[in-house]
């Protein structure tokens, strides 16, 4: 294996048709690049032998993808910060980039235009990031950041791009590790450190995947990881304020959580 300018590294587990969904986005990429793909699977022993027959038969030399299929019960890893740290650190591109089990790319040529903008920086200590088409339903979507953001550099004093839409060169990213003691708000964190030690950040106002809102971090938190969340120091006053809103917000109402989402990330575009 070698010349592999980036690695997308994606987690699984005893999720096929989601697998398969990132499978065929990652396969329809227009590209002239090497890429590697690193499958963590925590799959047991039936689902991982499908998911990786269904790789071999739909990858083949001339997409020159490298796939590294492993299972995480033989390397004793568990829990997803663990696997996103195993996964990084073994990666042989010169950008990593996360995609995860049901996260495809926005459009055919969307890492396309990434990559081609990583070969006008320095490939040390640097970071590309775009856009999110975030997802919640038929109805409720938008862009993260949005386009009528003016300043992304305030835009980064508050939030953090989806780690889904960041490329960060391989020697940055494998600098820092996802804590396991920060529970859901690891990639966060992990995120600030990135961007803040990075001596290039690139933003690209166009959006590089579609994110569903169906994961941990779209969901009402428990008692034990929101007392977790508050007690941290390492958190921000405006974060803190969000997730007190999110855990208080009353479970009759919560459907419409994705609606205020949506509203709290264009108002922050309109006033930065």
């Amino acid at each position: 294996m070698s010349n592999i300018q980036i690695s997308i590294i994606t987690l699984t587990k005893n999720d096929h048709l989601k697998f398969i969904k990132t499978l065929n986005s990652i396969k329809s990429q227009n590209r002239n690049f090497n890429i590697e793909w690193i499958i963590i699977d925590g799959s047991n022993k039936k689902i991982n032998k499908n998911n990786k027959k269904f790789v071999e038969l739909k990858f083949d030399e001339d997409k020159k993808i490298f796939i590294n299929h492993i299972n995480s019960k033989d390397k004793n890893i568990e829990g997803i910060y663990q696997c996103m740290n195993y996964g990084k650190n073994i990666s042989s591109g010169n950008f990593i980039i996360f995609l995860n089990s049901g996260d495809v790319f926005f459009n055919r040529n969307a890492l396309k235009v990434y990559f081609e903008k990583s070969l006008n920086i320095n490939i040390e200590n640097s970071v590309i990031f775009g856009q999110a088409n975030i997802i919640a339903n038929k109805k409720i979507n938008w862009y993260f950041p949005g386009n009528n953001l003016k300043n992304i550099n305030h835009w980064l004093n508050f939030l953090e791009p989806n780690h889904q839409t960041m490329l960060v060169s391989n020697n940055l990213a494998r600098r820092f590790d996802f804590s396991t003691k920060y529970n859901i708000i690891g990639d966060g964190y992990w995120k600030r450190q990135i961007i803040n030690e990075a001596n290039y950040v690139i933003f690209i106002k166009t959006p590089l995947v579609k994110f569903f809102l169906d994961g941990v971090s779209s969901t009402k938190p428990s008692s034990k990881v929101f007392k977790g969340l508050i007690m941290n120091k390492n958190i921000s006053l405006f974060r803190k304020t969000v997730f007190v809103i999110k855990y208080f917000l009353p479970i009759r109402i919560y459907f419409f959580y994705y609606l205020i989402q949506k509203f709290k990330s264009n108002l922050i575009d309109l006033l930065l």
